[in-house]
């Protein structure tokens, strides 16, 4: 059996892709390190949605009241409206949030970031988030989620003639990553990982193909999260930065991806999950050992463009974690200014598709 590795490893990320070789289930490459030190000088071929484009995929944003999640439905917007993507089709994105605050939230950061961009009532579903058969109806027809495991959370009246049972009704609107002059709203570790599992039932039952989860700034702890992803059997590219995140000043997408990121890639073989010793959410213990403090920051809006990135450029039946970093400004960033802005999804989007490309 064989590890691939493509770029050059210390002795104790060796050790951790030799550990990880022990949970092969008869796939080649149970485990292959990658980097986005790798890249190909040749233009990247996409093995995601972007490889077959004329089949538009249609993609659900779980907390898109929060900037992130707002952020990467708006780049999923942009994305739909052009031909190369594979993204898109009717009411597609779909942002999926427990209250019409978190919708009008939305639409706010749209409104700023995205030049008056706007979704309708079509691309927005009140969902009981207790209720994994209401989120599969939610998502009926869709084939991709992007989702986040702690969010930040609120409590609220449920929006009338959505889904409450009484008119004194109250529920958890949940935001990916933050939501500015929203206080926590006190809740134990137990109910983020019951939002978590009732999200994966849900896309289990809709026929989800593949997540590209993001673990936000509020996990404290990701085991239990890896643990359910493993027990899903979903597909999933699981996101963790080691940069701390922050808001680009006065953001527009006129200024596209403006980091210069690094991408570490673990990839997982097929069976991974049910070979004889692996518990599930193993490899998030091997992979914390890698991970590191001081590693600069990064922009949120950098980060949302790469989940969506990820929908284009990866191949959605390999699941994946990808360990991010911020190398500073990205050498040669443009802006649309002076130039069309409707010949891409996101500007500078390239140098992610290109730090992508090595990875399986």
């Amino acid at each position: 059996m064989m590890l691939t590795r493509k770029t050059c490893l210390g002795w104790h990320l060796f050790q951790l892709a030799s550990a990880l070789l022990l949970f092969s289930a008869g796939s080649c490459d149970a485990f292959t390190r990658m980097s986005s030190m790798s890249m190909s000088s040749a233009m990247p071929r996409p093995r995601g949605a972007a490889a077959t484009p004329a089949q538009k995929k249609k993609v659900a944003v779980f907390g898109a009241g929060g900037y992130m999640g707002a952020t990467a439905f708006g780049f999923l917007q942009r994305a739909a409206s052009l031909y190369g993507s594979g993204l898109g089709g009717v009411s597609s994105p779909r942002s999926i949030c427990a209250t019409a605050t978190a919708s009008a939230a939305m639409n706010k950061v749209l409104s700023k970031n995205f030049v008056l961009s706007y979704a309708g009532e079509d691309m927005v579903r009140l969902t009981d988030m207790q209720d994994s058969n209401m989120i599969a109806q939610r998502l009926s027809g869709y084939k991709a989620v992007l989702m986040g495991t702690t969010y930040q959370l609120e409590r609220l009246p449920v929006t009338g003639n959505s889904y409450e049972k009484s008119p004194n009704d109250r529920t958890l609107e949940f935001y990916l990553d933050n939501k500015y002059t929203v206080d926590d709203a006190g809740v134990d570790l137990e109910t983020h990982l019951s939002i978590f599992q009732n999200t994966l039932e849900g896309c289990k039952q809709a026929g989800i193909e593949h997540i590209v989860v993001i673990e936000t700034p509020q996990t404290q702890d990701a085991k239990p999260f890896a643990e359910l992803l493993d027990k899903s059997g979903l597909q999933f590219t699981y996101i963790h930065s080691l940069s701390e995140l922050e808001n680009f000043p006065d953001y527009t997408y006129f200024k596209g991806v403006q980091g210069d990121l690094d991408i570490q890639s673990f990839t997982f073989g097929q069976g991974y999950a049910s070979a004889d010793g692996y518990n599930a959410g193993d490899w998030i213990d091997a992979l914390a050992d890698t991970r590191r403090a001081g590693a600069g920051t990064m922009f949120r809006e950098d980060l949302a463009a790469l989940a969506v990135q990820c929908l284009q450029s990866l191949d959605w039946s390999t699941s994946r974690c990808l360990e991010v970093s911020c190398n500073g400004s990205l050498p040669g960033a443009r802006s649309v200014a002076g130039s069309r802005p409707d010949k891409e999804w996101c500007v500078n989007s390239s140098s992610l598709a290109e730090k992508l490309a090595p990875v399986q």
